[in-house]
């Protein structure tokens, strides 16, 4: 009986909690912009909102269940679960479609990797190698820098996404807080405490794995 191959890299069961939540946002990402899902896409495919829905209430239950909480631990499990089954329903439907047209192009930037390559494709850069930079600046206006905002400037190499990460107490490696993954330059934010230090990090998401942390940047909210 014929088998539907594996064209995408979709073992994602050995991942952690937090990098399959950061696949689940890149996947989105690359969803919310997919010619073929423009196109539409039968029921059981999830679209940018639902994953990001579901991002979002894994981490809520994954911050849950650290207080030790059983029935936080069992919903956790619960929701993940239904993440990576919606991850394997959507990768399947990109392949069947893929085969169906025979067209490859449509398994490419899917936040998945490709199982196996064209040898005819040009060596690829190694994006993971890269570490990008950061700076934090104070928002300016027309009459001088804005309390309580500043803008997140990230350089990276170009359609890499960035994950982004906060701290009030930097050296307290739990006190770091996901602010989600961006493919923008700027990231601003308003309504933060004067005179209070904070700080971020940044790192790459390609094609569903992380390169390493930036330096960390901070600076003290006006």
């Amino acid at each position: 009986m014929p088998v539907i191959p594996e064209l995408l890299v979709a073992h994602f069961q050995d991942l952690s909690i937090n990098d399959f939540i950061a696949l689940m946002l890149t996947h989105a990402a690359k969803v919310d912009a997919h010619p073929a899902v423009k196109e539409g896409a039968p029921e059981y495919f999830s679209m940018g909102d639902q994953l990001r829905a579901l991002a979002a209430e894994l981490g809520q239950w994954r911050d849950a269940a650290a207080t030790g909480s059983r029935d936080a631990k069992a919903k956790k499990q619960e929701v993940w679960e239904a993440g990576k089954l919606a991850l394997a329903m959507n990768v399947q439907h990109l392949t069947m479609l893929s085969l169906h047209r025979n067209d490859p192009a449509i398994l490419h930037d899917t936040g998945f990797e490709l199982k196996q390559k064209q040898q005819t494709s040009k060596p690829s850069v190694n994006l993971l190698a890269e570490i990008p930079g950061i700076t934090l600046k104070h928002t300016q206006s027309a009459s001088g820098p804005v309390s309580g905002a500043i803008t997140v400037v990230l350089s990276r190499p170009k359609n890499a996404p960035c994950e982004l990460q906060m701290s009030y107490d930097p050296a307290n490696e739990s006190s770091w807080g996901g602010q989600g993954i961006h493919q923008k330059a700027r990231i601003e934010y308003n309504g933060l405490e004067p005179a209070s230090r904070v700080s971020f990090r940044a790192r790459l998401h390609v094609e569903g794995k992380t390169g390493p942390w930036s330096q960390v940047a901070t600076i003290i909210v006006l």
